[in-house]
C-alpha cells in the first residue's frame, strides 16, 4: 500500500506555521490548484490540501513528515491517495 506513482491528494493539519508548511511543499512540486484539459476554469483546493502528479502516497507522507520536521511543526494529522480519477465542480 502506498506503492504506486502518480496523482497524489494530501490533506494534514499542523499546529502553526501553515502558509510555510504549504510554501514548502510547493518548493517540492506540490500544488494547490488545477485545470481539467480544455477547462480555462482554476479549481483551488483547501487550505491545507495538495497534489503531486507523480509520487506515492507513501512518498508524500514522507514529504510531509521531513517539512514539518525542518519547520518545527507539529503534525497533527494527514491523509495521502491516490487520485488517478475524480471530478471537480
Amino acid at each position: 500500500m502506498g506503492n504506486t506513482v502518480g496523482y497524489i491528494l494530501i490533506s494534514y493539519d499542523v499546529n502553526k506555521l501553515h502558509t510555510s508548511v504549504k510554501s514548502a511543499m510547493e518548493k517540492l512540486d506540490y500544488r494547490d490548484n488545477f485545470q481539467y484539459k480544455e477547462e480555462t476554469k482554476t479549481y483551488y483546493l483547501p487550505n491545507t490540501t495538495l497534489w503531486h502528479p507523480k509520487k506515492t502516497s507513501s512518498q508524500a507522507i514522507t514529504d510531509l513528515k521531513n517539512t514539518c520536521r525542518g519547520l518545527g511543526v507539529t503534525l497533527e494529522k494527514a491523509i495521502a491517495v491516490l487520485a488517478s480519477e475524480f471530478k471537480a465542480i
